[in-house]
This record gives C-alpha cells, structure tokens and sequence, in this order.
C-alpha cells in the first residue's frame, strides 16, 4: 500500500489484538472507517501472555492471528488534479510466542509477529468529465508482508492470597523493515510508502496485572501497560508513546473448560515525531480510544487451550485528521509441554482417593501426619504442589502419608462437601497430625503449604 489509508488502523488493531489475552471468533457489527484516511507506522505491542499460572519445567507455545476489515474513502490532490480513492483493506497479524516457566514465580518470553496487508483500490477523478487519474504516489492495490519487530521479556508472577500478581517487562527489537519520510516524499510529488512493519528503535515495555477469584467460577482481573518510546531511528522517526488499561470479569463453565469475559480497554498514544515534528494532516497526532469486547476459551484437554477474542470501539478521541477502526477480531491457540520429569511417587505413602469428583470420606492414617491434598486437573499450582509433596513423602515414608482426592470442579460432591462450606479453593490441604486430630486445613500458594507440613516434619 502505498501512503495515507490505513496503516494507522492497522497498528491499532495489532495492538488491541495482543493485548487482550487472546483473540476472537466473532464478527463485526460495523467496518473500520474513514473520511481522510491516515496512515501510521505498526510498531511492536508486546501483548499479554496465554500463561497466566507458572509451572517450572513448563513451555508454552502461543500462535494468534487477527483481522482488521477496514473501508476508507479520500479525496486527494495527485499530478493529474482531485482524485477520489476507495480502499478495501484487510489486516492480519500473526503471532508467535513462547514462555519457558524457570520457577512458580519467573518464566522468559519471546514473541514474533508477521505481518500481512491486502489492499484494493479504486479511483475515480472529481471533476466531471476528467481524465480517469493515471496512478497515484500515495496508494495503490498490493499486499505488502513481512515480519515485524520480535519482542523479549520476562515474566514475574507472585500469590498474594486469592489475589494473583503477574508484571512483565522485557524490549521490542528492532527487526522489522522501516521507511524513510513518507510526508517528505509526498511533498516533492514522489511515490511514497507509510507502512512500517517495525520501528528502528528499541521499545521498553512494563505490563502489570491483578486477578483476583470472586468465588470458585468467576474471577475479574485488571491491567496496565506502557510502552515508552525513548528515541529517534536512522530515518529520524520516534513512535508515539502508549499507554493502556482495562479490565476483565471472567466466567468458568462445564469443569472449567469454557472461560468466557467480558472486557473494557482504553489506550492511549501521544504523538509520533519525524525529525521532533509532529505532522498533523497525516500520522498518529494522538488519541485515545475505548474499547469493548468479550472473550472465550476452551481447554481442549490439560495441554491444549484454544482462544478468541473480540474488540469494538466504542468511543475514540483523536487529535488531527486520524482514522476510526471498528473491531479486531482474532483467534489463537496455546499447547503446553511439560519438560520436566514428573513427580516419582516410589517408596512413599500414596493413595488416591475416589472416583474423583466424590465426597469420599476424609480419613487419616494412624500413627502418621495425615495430608489430605484436594487438587484438580486444571489447577496448575496443584500441579506444583504434587511434585513437592511427592519429595516430601519419599524423604518420610514413614512419618508422612498422602491422600490425594481430585476434585474435579465446583459442582462435584466433592467440592461441595469439602471446599464449599468454608469458601476454599485450591490448591488445598487437610493436615492430621499422628493421633488423628486435625491440625490445620488452608488454601494457600504450593510453597506456603509446602513449608508448613515440613514445618511440622521438622
């Protein structure tokens, strides 16, 4: 493509599509659209991971991809006099990510987009009985790909309670190809390309995100996100700085397979600079834009999770003569691949308690602590917590017997019988002590209830 139309909305919905969490399966009500169209460069949003519980040894392979429909229509002064332009434009970006966990609190990521821009065009010249126009220096039908800016980073998670904490920070890598001064190019009537599928620079980036769980199915969570954009390229192009937050309530149906939410975002830009100037009649000058939309996710089994996502502007503020998007719709699917061996029960006191799902009766061993753990396939810090105590057990066979009952969901006796009542969730355990008296019951994070029953081992 080449010059004003749609670049702008492109790197909008690049993106709204990856910061979301994931990605979309719905259609929109309304195209993007535009009186003058604009254009800006795409530079590298880092987004949200998938990984929102961190197992060691674990690696999370992400790809999403999504669409930007746009329709602009323009009046522009080319050689030949008024030119009207229509333009058709579909957007796709494609993203592949990977986050190895090293430990329950630290994993590192890496992300590559790839992106794809289809344009049609059609011209017609404004004044009656003109000559059709001849071509253009500012667009033209192409499809223009390539790969963009590959981002790095890592990810920091904490449990505070029911409360979980997740900040990522990491850098855009300027790999993607850039351009030279598009306005100047304009100006001396030359062809001229506005699209830029990276930036030149390095981006910082520093995500933060609360989520906390409202009972056993519904949690809401919220997020902050800057990208700073700290200098100028080799062109002398500096992007606009972003900002950006929202927040989400989620809701967990048929054994947690299905989550579906219900989001609301605003994201704002500042403007971007070629040379420190801000060029207003084309370019990002600014805005801030609202958006909502609603998510879904199904977990196809415990290492295959699949993803959408769908985002409608609602409200958009802009500075100068940028374009309005509509929606960014997408899809995505995320498989995990434990590397590390799984937990060694051999040689200590192990039993599963059962069939799973059922309110089966809670005994303790004589003469041993007694851990009744209450966990469930999707939990992962039941997970983590499973592989400590299995170590726990092998060291003690002799003092430390486990129970191990699964759960399943918030509508199973089980759950009902044993969780409910006090309002637990999991990961949870159940201590005796060696005469058969209950010495505590808590949910809490792995490593808290870890040291706890070694506490009293010790």
């Amino acid at each position: 493509m080449r010059g004003r139309p749609f670049c702008r909305r492109a790197r909008r919905a690049l993106a709204l599509a990856t910061l979301g969490a994931a990605t979309s399966l719905a259609a929109a009500p309304r195209l993007a659209h535009a009186g003058q169209a604009t254009c800006s460069n795409p530079s590298l949003p880092p987004g949200t991971s998938t990984v929102t519980e961190l197992t060691p040894g674990r690696l999370t392979l992400s790809w999403t991809t999504s669409l930007l429909p746009i329709w602009a229509s323009e009046t522009v002064e080319e050689r030949d006099g008024l030119v009207r332009n229509d333009t058709r434009l579909l957007s796709f970006d494609s993203r592949l990510a990977a986050e190895y966990a090293v430990t329950p609190w630290l994993a590192f990521t890496i992300a590559a987009p790839y992106r794809v821009i289809d344009v049609e065009l059609d011209q017609a010249a404004v004044a009656p009985g003109a000559e059709p126009p001849g071509g253009s220096i500012h667009v033209r039908s192409e499809r223009l790909h390539g790969p963009g800016d590959v981002s790095v980073g890592a990810h920091l998670a904490r449990e505070l309670g029911r409360v979980r904490l997740h900040l990522r920070l990491g850098t855009s890598l300027p790999l993607g190809s850039t351009v030279e001064n598009p306005h100047l190019l304009g100006q001396l009537g030359q062809d001229h390309q506005h699209v830029q599928l990276g930036t030149g620079t390095f981006i910082p980036y520093l995500a933060a995100e609360l989520a906390h769980d409202l009972s056993p199915r519904v949690s809401m969570s919220g997020w902050a996100l800057a990208q700073p954009s700290l200098y100028e390229n080799g062109e002398g192009f500096q992007a606009g700085d972003r900002y950006s937050g929202g927040a989400t309530a989620t809701l967990a149906l048929a054994r947690r397979r299905w989550v579906l939410g219900l989001a609301l975002e605003a994201h704002g830009e500042t403007a971007e600079t070629w040379r420190g100037r801000v060029y207003r009649d084309e370019g990002n000058a600014g805005r801030l834009d609202l958006l909502a939309g609603a998510t879904a996710s199904f977990r196809a089994s415990s290492a295959v999770v699949f993803t959408s996502d769908f985002r409608y502007a609602a409200q958009s503020w802009a500075r100068g003569t940028q374009v309005d998007y509509g929606v960014v719709a997408s899809l995505g699917v995320a498989v995990n691949f434990d590397l590390r061996r799984k937990a060694s029960w051999r040689g200590a006191d192990h039993r599963a308690l059962g069939p799973a799902g059922s309110a089966a009766p809670l005994a303790p061993v004589p003469g041993k602590i007694t851990v009744i753990d209450l966990w469930a396939e999707w939990c992962a810090p039941c997970r983590e917590l499973d592989g400590e105590l299995a170590e726990l057990a092998r060291a003690h066979p002799d003092r430390l017997a486990v129970r191990k009952l699964d759960v399943v969901d918030p509508d199973s006796p089980a759950w009902t019988a044993y969780l409910a009542p006090g309002q637990y969730a999991l990961p949870h355990v159940k201590v005796y002590g060696t005469d058969g008296r209950l010495l505590f019951e808590r949910t809490a994070p792995a490593a808290q209830l870890i040291r706890d029953i070694a506490a009293l081992l010790r």
